[in-house]
């Protein structure tokens, strides 16, 4: 298994939805987060992909444009880039809950009585080469870091980061271990949502709004080369 690094690239998109104020703002190649109680709109939350603050290069779009490059404006964009994230196939994502761990999405959502929606909000995907590769001299290509969602938006529901990579042929996207969100009151009425999150190296950083309305920066890296994580 073979760690690795974005190397001196940080992506940043910054998302706003009518709010002014940094929090509800996203940055970052990608994505926002549902609000914190079921019944309201959520705001988008912020993505942003790279090596760190001190990385020379920083790269912001808004949502709807086209995906930024990591490279000059020559070379081809990365196969994960193409994805139509919205009407995706994604494996092992067990997340969602369906039996077999295959997720067909159509229009943002698997269509369940209890969906599973990708992207919400309006979010959109960090990318950046943080997945460990199997094998060790598989040929370098970047991977996705997107938000989904499970649960009615008027009721409750947890939210989750999960890191897809290609599959060996680049037809195929595979989901590994997935950071989830903390699970919504007993109630249901209460919900912690990804406000913002980007990769750092190998790590994911985020901040959340949790159940109490307040906000926390946090972190993840690596547990094992299985791909789960821990937070530090």
């Amino acid at each position: 298994m073979r760690g690795k690094l974005l190397v001196g690239v940080v992506l940043s998109l910054t998302v706003a939805t009518g709010c002014t104020s940094p929090i509800d703002r996203v940055g970052g190649d990608a994505a926002p987060a549902g609000s914190p109680s079921g019944g309201t709109s959520p705001p988008s939350p912020s993505a942003t992909s790279g090596s760190g603050p001190s990385a020379p290069a920083t790269r912001e779009s808004t949502t709807g444009t086209p995906a930024t490059r990591t490279s000059g404006p020559g070379t081809q964009v990365s196969e994960i880039r193409r994805t139509d994230w919205r009407n995706a196939v994604i494996r092992n994502l067990g997340f969602c809950g369906e039996s077999d761990g295959s997720v067909t999405f159509r229009n943002g959502s698997n269509g369940f009585d209890v969906p599973c929606r990708i992207l919400p909000g309006g979010a959109r995907p960090v990318y950046a080469e943080f997945v460990v590769e199997e094998p060790a001299n598989a040929p370098s290509t970047e991977d996705a870091l997107v938000l989904v969602e499970l649960g009615n938006p008027d009721a409750a529901r947890q939210q989750a980061l999960v890191p897809v990579q290609l599959s060996d042929n680049g037809r195929g996207r595979y989901a590994w271990p997935v950071i989830k969100g903390d699970a919504p009151s007993p109630a249901g009425d209460r919900v912690m949502t990804f406000v913002s999150y980007r990769v750092v190296g190998q790590d994911v950083q985020a901040t959340v709004r949790k159940l109490d309305g307040g906000t926390e920066t946090r972190r993840w890296r690596k547990a094992d080369g299985s791909g789960n994580w821990e937070r530090y």
